[in-house]
C-alpha cells in the first residue's frame, strides 16, 4: 500500500534520500531475478564470447543492456546489496564469512563485517511478500547458516538453497570448496537429500519451476530468485556440453582473447582505438607453456564454457516454462553476474590432489576439482582489467540486462548503476514504496540505492546524479566513481598507491592519471573518505582502506 501523503511527507523527511512511488497503474508484474556466480562481462556470446548462450542472447537483444553496471568484488557483499538496497558494510558483510577464518589472533571483527547479512535489513523478499508476492529462491544464499539468518526467516516463502559459498555441481563424496568446509541444502531449513543425478544448475531450474507451478492457484504474483552457483568452481558440467567445446581453447588464451575484443568492437561494446592485443598481467605466454600445461589449461576452459552453456539452456528452460504457462509477457527478467570471473588461488593444491580426481580425461567429470585461473579469468573479465575479489572493473564491472517488453524498450544503457538499485527498482515497479527506519517493530537501515525504472521506462534521461560519488571496497582494496573518472587502492598492486582513470578514454584502466592530477585525486579521495564514513567502512587517518585482519584488539 502506498503511504498518504502526511505519512508520506514525513517518511521522506526521515529517509532523505528514499524515494515515493507511484501506485502501479497495471496488473503487478512477476519478478525473475537471475544471478550467475563469477560469469564474467565478455562470457556471453552478446558480449563477445565464443560460448553459444542463444537463450540468454535473446533476452538480451529484446532487452535493455547495462553496460555500466557494478556489483561488489565477491559474492556474498552482493547478495547483501541485492536484498538490502545497501552498501554491504551497513548490513554485516562488509567482508565474506570465509575471511574470518584467516584472521589471525589478537584481531577481531569489526562491526558491520560480521559476514552474515544483518537483522537491521528489510530485505527485499520481505518488502515484495508484503506487497502481496509470492516469494521463491533456489540456489545458493550464502548470507548467514543460523536458522534466523536463512532465506525462509528473512522473506521467502520457498527456498531450496545452499547455504554456503559454493559447492561440487554433482552429488559426490567430497562436495566442499575448501578444506573443512560444509555443504548444506536445504528446503525451508530441512536438510535436502540431493538425487543421485544431481547437478545444480538443472536441480535449482526444476525447483524453481515447481514452486512456481505451485503457487499458480493464490492467483499471487511471483518474485523468484534463481541463485544460479555456475560457473563458481570447482568447475563441472555434464558430458553432453564438455563434448561441445572439446578443442575449442587448444589455441590458447591470447588468441581467444583478442577474437573475443574483436568481437567487442564490432558490437560497439569498447571504442573504436582500443587496443586489440590483450594485456594479461601476470601469466606466462601460451607458446613458453610445455605440452601438458597447454592440455590442461586448454581442458579446464573447455569446462568452464560448458558450464557456462549449461547455465544458459537452464535460464532458457525456465523461461520458456513461463512462455508455455502463459507468465512470460508479465515477467520482468533481470540477469546479472555476482562479480568478476574468478581468479581462485587460495585453494591448497595438495588437498586437491589428495581428495579428487584431476586425470585429464576426467576434468569437469564428478570428482574433479578444477579453478579456472588467472589468464582464463582476464580474458572472462574482458574487455575489464582484472577479476573478482579486486576492485578494478573485472572484479565489479558485470553482465547485465532488464527484459520486460511490456514497458521497457531494448537497447543499451551506459548510465552508472548498481545491485544497491535493483531494490528500489523492483519495489516501484510492485507498487511498494522503501521502507524507512523501522521494519516490523525493529531498526534498519533504510535502502541507499536508486529506482531506475523511470530511466528503464524512458520517462527520465538517468539513473544518478552525473555529480554522485559510488564506492566500492573489501579486503582493503577500494574504488570510487564519479562520473568517468574512478579512482581506485588495490593492494595487489606491485605498490598500492591511489590510481586514478578516466573510463571513457581507458575503460581497460591502464594508464594512472594520478601523478598527472593531482587536484583531482585529491577531490575524489575526499569523496573516497565521506563515503567511509557513511557507510561504516574502516580506514586510516590518510583514508587508505584497512583490512578487517589488520585491526587489532586494544
Amino acid at each position: 500500500m502506498i503511504p498518504s501523503k502526511p505519512l508520506l511527507a514525513f517518511s521522506l523527511l526521515l529517509l532523505g534520500a528514499s524515494q515515493a512511488f507511484a501506485a502501479p497503474t497495471v496488473k503487478q508484474p512477476n519478478i525473475l531475478l537471475v544471478v550467475a556466480d563469477d560469469l564474467g562481462f565478455s562470457d556471453l556470446s552478446a558480449l563477445g564470447s565464443e560460448i553459444a548462450t542463444p537463450h540468454l542472447d535473446k533476452l538480451l537483444a529484446d532487452g535493455r543492456l547495462m553496460l555500466d553496471f557494478h556489483a561488489s568484488p565477491s559474492c556474498s557483499p552482493t547478495r547483501a546489496m541485492l536484498m538490502s538496497g545497501n552498501d554491504p558494510h551497513l548490513s554485516g558483510v562488509g567482508m565474506m564469512a570465509e575471511s574470518r577464518g584467516r584472521l589471525p589472533a589478537g584481531s577481531e571483527v569489526q562491526p558491520g563485517y560480521e559476514g552474515v547479512l544483518g537483522a537491521n535489513v528489510a530485505t527485499l523478499a520481505e518488502l515484495l511478500r508484503d506487497a502481496g508476492y509470492r516469494t521463491y529462491i533456489a540456489g545458493k544464499w550464502h548470507l548467514g547458516m543460523t536458522p534466523a539468518q536463512q532465506p525462509q526467516n528473512r522473506g521467502f516463502d520457498q527456498a531450496y538453497v545452499l547455504l554456503e559459498g559454493g559447492a561440487a555441481h554433482f552429488k559426490q563424496t567430497n562436495m566442499g570448496l575448501l578444506p573443512n568446509y560444509s555443504w548444506s541444502f536445504r528446503h525451508n531449513g530441512e536438510p535436502v537429500e540431493l538425487p543421485n543425478d544431481f547437478y545444480s544448475t538443472r536441480w535449482f531450474t526444476d525447483r524453481l519451476i515447481d514452486v512456481i507451478d505451485q503457487g499458480k492457484a493464490s492467483q499471487k504474483p511471483f518474485f523468484a530468485f534463481a541463485a544460479y552457483t555456475a560457473p563458481h568452481w570447482p568447475l563441472q558440467a555434464p558430458d553432453a556440453y564438455l563434448a561441445q567445446y572439446r578443442g575449442r581453447y587448444d589455441q590458447g588464451y591470447e588468441q581467444i582473447a583478442r577474437e573475443r575484443l574483436q568481437r567487442q568492437r564490432k558490437a560497439g561494446l569498447v571504442p573504436a582505438d582500443f587496443p586489440m592485443e590483450p594485456q594479461l598481467e601476470g601469466v606466462p605466454s601460451w607458446a613458453s607453456l610445455t605440452l601438458e600445461q597447454r592440455q590442461q589449461s586448454a581442458r579446464t576452459m573447455e569446462v568452464y564454457a560448458a558450464m557456462v552453456a549449461a547455465l544458459d539452456a537452464e535460464v532458457g528452460r525456465l523461461v520458456d516454462h513461463l512462455r508455455e504457462t502463459g507468465e512470460l509477457d508479465n515477467t520482468l527478467v533481470l540477469f546479472m553476474s555476482d562479480n568478476g570471473p574468478e581468479n581462485a588461488n587460495r585453494v591448497d593444491p595438495e588437498w586437491i590432489k589428495r581428495n579428487f580426481d584431476n586425470r585429464l580425461d576426467n576434468y569437469g567429470r564428478p570428482d574433479s576439482f578444477l579453478m579456472i585461473g588467472s589468464a582464463w579469468a582476464q580474458v572472462s573479465a574482458l574487455p575489464s582489467r582484472r577479476y573478482k575479489m579486486t576492485t578494478y572493473q573485472g572484479g565489479i564491472r558485470v553482465p547485465a540486462f532488464v527484459h520486460y517488453p511490456a514497458t521497457i524498450k531494448p537497447g543499451r544503457s551506459e548510465e552508472l548503476a548498481s545491485v544497491r538499485d535493483i531494490m528500489p527498482t523492483l519495489l516501484q515497479l510492485a507498487g511498494a514504496s522503501l521502507p524507512g527506519i523501522k521494519y516490523r517493530d525493529r531498526d534498519i537501515v533504510p535502502p541507499q540505492g536508486t529506482s531506475a525504472l523511470a530511466y528503464l521506462e524512458g520517462r527520465d534521461t538517468q539513473i544518478h546524479p552525473r555529480d554522485e560519488a559510488m564506492g566500492w571496497e573489501i579486503n582493503g582494496n577500494a574504488s570510487l566513481r564519479k562520473g568517468n573518472l574512478k579512482l581506485l587502492f588495490d593492494t595487489t598492486d606491485v605498490a598500492p598507491a591511489w590510481r586514478l582513470f578516466d573510463l571513457s578514454k581507458d575503460p581497460g584502466e591502464h594508464h594512472d592519471l594520478g601523478a598527472q592530477q593531482p587536484q583531482q585525486v585529491a577531490e575524489l579521495l575526499r569523496d573516497w573518505k565521506s563515503y567511509a564514513q557513511r557507510n561504516n567502512i574502516v580506514i586510516t587517518t590518510e583514508g587508505r582502506p584497512v583490512s578487517p585482519a589488520l585491526v587489532s584488539k586494544p
